[in-house]
């Protein structure tokens, strides 16, 4: 199966939840723990979920991840 790939000019809410799903699966892929996985998501909710946009998303997510790796899972 090839790696996903996340194109900005999509819809804003595509991008965003490609972007949540693509979060999500590198923290699985990189073996970290599920209550990491779930404070991750839990965050993006209190934050106000579909109401974020990508680049809300970003910053919350580079708590649990470092950006650099979601690169090469893009394609900018």
């Amino acid at each position: 199966m090839d790696k996903p790939i996340m194109y900005f000019d999509a819809e804003p809410k595509e991008a965003f939840h490609s972007f949540i799903g693509r979060v999500s699966l590198l923290l699985v892929s990189e073996n970290v723990d599920a209550i990491t996985a779930t404070n991750f998501l839990r965050e993006i909710v209190e934050a106000g979920g579909e109401e974020l946009d990508t680049e809300q998303a970003m910053k919350i997510a580079r708590n649990y991840i470092d950006i650099r790796h979601l690169a090469r899972w893009q394609h900018w």
